[in-house]
């Protein structure tokens, strides 16, 4: 999963990086074939996360479109934000663009309706780079075929393991004269001092002790704690079904009580991406589970707001059971909500098209997308791509590349360089720790499956996972009870398929 990210705020070049490096010439690109022998324009569908809009004025757009003479026009609705709503009416008018780009899922399903056109041979004729790619990562193209087996989509790929760790406030910590929480148990003691001790100092009985900016699954990140996960995941070498293992019931139940006794935010279903800001900027927030490089950069851009800020991560508490893990990775797979695009049966640019999907594969294409438009946004220094002092110095490095077209989830292979570069030594500490201690929990490879067996997964998932959540909320919220209500949930999950997903996973996984 990609965060709307807050960048750090020095204007020092980072992670030993000369103070005043020597800017090297630009590195010579590779040799790259131009996509069209003339000028052409083709239109893309590109709305994403409510606020993820393609503008054909962004710099790195406009300077691939020099390189491969391929020109891009945005179709999507500046004004909406919502784009699964976009999707769905651009899919529902019919009059397809020529690249559609959204959430792998959504687009296999679009493939198997006829909207997209496989990709298979176009790429073996015409996109070196993707083929070696995908040779060279066989088990990336594996999750990101269709249930026919064929390729329509070419993902987004993110770089770097490490994602999420745990954040806490150690000024309010130090203030209660508490230590670092080590356990569940010691974790429900902080968050109900942080409620009840008025650790901000403002007389009001304010503070949110645990807060998430996903409103969708940030509750659920604490699950973990009890070493089980929402749907179906990978542990110890088999596929298994969160709500269905036995400590989910627990897990579930200790969050209803914690929402109830006030040490969750009221608003987590609601209060969406700007949570961070509002409630580190308000001196509020004390606990959260989210990326180290944005979540550790708050100490720097909230320091003038809140003086006594010291938001550091610390080690994953111990679940009953002992276990100390980090399951929130960064999959290199597509998972069905990873970005993607391809090509819709509408276009008269196949050809074109894949030559301009393979351009982002290329030295010069990755380059471009991860770092901006060189002299605009990045140097070369010693060979390699610098970011600049003033966009080091910017609130928030990655919406500024944004800003200018890089940085997008369309196809293309992410560098993890650009993110180290503006991640500070909160963060890098903090990652340092949860990988040379080993509480990574690596991303569950993709399996393959028959065909019919993957129309069955892909049936089934949807009712599930709708069942699942609303479910969940209604009980974390008090609308509905827990007990007498938990074993119908179990009985409805079984009903809906979820053990007849777990076997047709598992029984591939085995034949892998």
């Amino acid at each position: 999963m990609a965060a709307l990210s807050t960048g750090c705020s020095s204007d020092e070049p980072k992670n030993g990086a000369s103070a005043s490096p020597v800017a090297s010439q630009s590195a010579a690109p590779e040799a790259i074939s131009r996509a069209s022998n003339t000028p052409i324009e083709a239109t893309i569908h590109m709305h994403y996360f409510g606020n993820r809009v393609f503008d054909s004025n962004w710099p790195v757009f406009k300077k691939a479109a020099e390189l491969t003479n391929v020109t891009l026009k945005g179709t999507a609705s500046k004004a909406s934000t919502n784009s699964d709503e976009g999707y769905n009416l651009m899919v529902a008018g019919g009059n397809l663009p020529d690249i559609i780009q959204f959430y792998d899922g959504k687009l296999k399903k679009l493939a198997e309706e006829g909207g997209l056109q496989p990709l298979d041979e176009l790429i073996d004729k015409y996109a070196p780079h993707i083929k070696k790619y995908f040779a060279d990562n066989p088990l990336i193209k594996q999750a990101a075929l269709n249930t026919d087996g064929k390729l329509y989509i070419i993902p987004y790929v993110q770089d770097g393991l490490v994602q999420k760790g745990w954040f806490v406030r150690k000024d309010w910590l130090d203030k209660l004269g508490l230590q670092q929480p080590k356990t569940v148990d010691e974790l429900y003691t902080v968050l109900k001092a942080f409620k009840e001790k008025d650790p901000n100092g403002n007389g009001a009985a304010d503070e949110v002790p645990y807060f998430n900016r996903d409103n969708r699954y940030g509750i659920y990140d604490l699950l973990s704690l009890w070493d089980t996960q929402m749907g179906l995941y990978g542990k110890d070498s088999k596929r298994v079904y969160g709500p269905l293992e036995p400590q989910f019931k627990t897990a579930i139940t200790t969050l209803a009580k914690w929402y109830k006794d006030g040490l969750i935010d009221k608003e987590i279903f609601t209060r969406g991406v700007k949570a961070r800001e509002i409630l580190l900027g308000d001196n509020k927030g004390g606990l959260t589970h989210d990326f180290f490089a944005s979540t550790a950069n708050y100490n720097v851009s909230l320091k003038s707001n809140v003086p006594n800020l010291n938001f550091v991560p610390i080690t994953p508490p111990a679940s009953p059971t002992g276990i100390i893990k980090e399951y929130t990775v960064r999959s290199p797979y597509p998972t069905g909500n990873t970005m993607s695009w391809g090509i819709s049966t509408h276009t008269k640019y196949s050809l074109e098209l894949i030559k301009y999907f393979d351009f982002w594969f290329t030295e010069e294409g990755r380059r471009l997308m991860n770092f901006g438009v060189e002299g605009q946004t990045y140097t070369m220094v010693n060979g390699k791509p610098q970011l600049n002092a003033d966009i080091l110095a910017k609130p928030s490095v990655a919406d500024e590349l944004s800003k200018i077209g890089a940085q997008q989830q369309i196809g293309f292979k992410q560098d993890y360089e650009y993110e180290r570069q503006w991640t500070n030594e909160i963060a890098l500490k903090g990652i340092d720790e949860y990988t040379s201690k080993n509480y990574i929990v690596p991303p569950t490879p993709p399996v393959t499956m028959s065909e019919q067996d993957r129309q069955t997964i892909s049936k089934l998932s949807g009712p599930l996972a709708t069942y699942m959540e609303e479910t969940l909320q209604k009980w974390v919220l008090g609308a509905e009870p827990i007990e007498p209500n938990y074993d119908k949930f179990i009985a409805k999950l079984k009903e809906l398929g979820a053990e007849q997903i777990v076997a047709i996973t598992q029984a591939a996984a085995i034949k892998k």
